[in-house]
């Protein structure tokens, strides 16, 4: 692109003029400067005309790269493949023919196996021939002495003890009697008395179970009679002042110095039971009370319910030997 441009400046000048002699005659020196202004106009029409010749040749000169190297690139591919096709062709190549050659040598070596195997083969069958009469031979001759030593012992044996097989064979003669014999009529009735003896023994049998069973429950029945009566008796209104007796049980043990803690059990279901538990605190706290060991037949009672409580109530057992070594060492009392 053509453009202008404007430069300004001074130009500098000095020197002498010598005149001829004269009156005034000499030489006079003189300077000073001169402003100067110079306007350049610079015409880029060419060089912009061969900057685009030289930018399209560019462009022209990029593509024929890009094509080339595409092209280069394509060739490259291309002989990769031919390259890698040779090698893998080859490799196969070169894999069957050694698997041909391993093949061929190995159905040579199976053929001479298969030959001795076969050789080796009529040997063996020839041996188990050989075996099988050897065999046969011997137990054939053996078999005969064993059947001849079977039948001494068993002669020997019915010797020791012919009573006893006389008798076994006599009882099998009777069992196994034939359907045509003239017996066979008696051994049906024998058969049919039997099964009516036997039928009357079971009769008999359960009819005495029965009567067991019909005395046990009368037995229960006058228990449970004596005990709704009993109990009606207990609880029958009284008429005036009247004793009562309750199953209650107290406990005592050793608190400190100060004295003895005590507590009373069984009064659940007792109305005012706060005042009978206290009048009975009161009763086994009184100095007159004498507190006495247990005879001995009611401890050897109540030490047996209580083990049978314990191991028939209890699953653990470390609770159940605790209870039974805590009822050991224990001193039970009673009032006199």
């Amino acid at each position: 692109m053509s453009y202008k441009r404007t430069y300004t400046g001074y130009v500098y000048y000095s020197g002498s003029v010598s005149y001829p002699a004269s009156e005034h005659g000499g030489s006079v020196s003189y300077s000073g400067s001169e402003p100067v202004h110079v306007t350049i106009d610079v015409d880029t029409d060419a060089f912009d005309a061969s900057v685009d010749n030289c930018n399209g040749a560019l462009h022209g000169l990029q593509a024929a790269v890009v094509a080339t190297e595409a092209a280069q690139i394509d060739a490259k591919v291309k002989a990769s493949k031919k390259v890698s096709d040779a090698v893998i062709k080859g490799f196969f190549d070169y894999v069957g023919a050694d698997l041909s050659q391993k093949i061929k040598e190995l159905s040579s070596i199976t053929e001479s196996k298969f030959i001795e195997l076969m050789d080796q083969k009529k040997t063996c069958m020839t041996k188990t021939d050989q075996m099988r009469e050897d065999y046969q031979r011997i137990t054939k001759r053996y078999s005969n002495l064993f059947q001849d030593l079977d039948k001494e012992m068993v002669s020997r044996i019915e010797l020791l003890d012919r009573p006893t097989f006389n008798f076994e064979a006599e009882t099998q003669a009777v069992v196994d009697r034939k359907s045509d014999s003239e017996l066979l009529g008696i051994s049906t009735v024998s058969a049919n008395e039997n099964i009516q003896l036997e039928t009357v023994l079971s009769c008999s049998h359960l009819k005495r179970a029965a009567g067991e069973l019909l005395n046990r429950t009368n037995a229960y029945l006058r228990g449970v009679s004596r005990l709704a009566s009993s109990v009606r008796d207990m609880l029958s209104p009284l008429d005036g002042d009247a004793q009562i007796y309750l199953p209650v049980m107290y406990v005592e043990s050793v608190q400190d110095a100060a004295g003895n803690a005590g507590k009373v059990y069984g009064l659940d279901n007792v109305s005012s039971a706060e005042a009978v538990r206290s009048n009975l605190m009161k009763d086994f706290r009184a100095s007159s009370i004498c507190w006495d060991g247990m005879d001995k037949e009611e401890k050897e009672y109540v030490d047996s319910y209580v083990n049978s409580y314990i191991r028939e109530g209890l699953d653990d057992e470390r609770i159940q030997r605790t209870m039974l070594n805590l009822l050991g060492v224990s001193d039970v009392q009673t009032i006199k």
